[in-house]
């Protein structure tokens, strides 16, 4: 089985985070190098962990992600979940007005 960490929405800020686990406690980070990362049986408790994470109304929506292990840390293997980690694409206009009110 592949290496996987599990991904969701912040329910309050509604960015793209990821599950990490120190000492069994769970917590979230914007980072998906820094996510914890399992396979079969420690997949498990990623899994217990990231749907309590929902009950308790701090994410919404997780699931697993397969990953690659870089020196870096990891990275997702689809292009879509690179697109979630990174973030849009294109410049968004609130981006464009910054930038214009800065240069100004």
């Amino acid at each position: 089985m592949a290496l996987q960490v599990y991904t969701a929405s912040l329910l309050k800020e509604g960015l793209v985070a990821y599950l990490t686990l120190e000492n069994g406690n769970p917590s979230w980070t914007p980072d998906i190098r820094l996510a914890t990362a399992g396979t079969d049986s420690e997949l498990e408790a990623l899994k217990l962990a990231a749907e309590q994470s929902e009950l308790e109304n701090h994410v919404v929506a997780p699931y697993a992600i397969d990953v690659l292990e870089t020196e870096a840390g990891y990275i997702a293997s689809t292009k879509r979940e690179q697109i979630r980690a990174s973030g849009p694409t294109i410049r968004l206009p609130q981006d464009a007005v910054r930038a214009s009110r800065k240069a100004a």
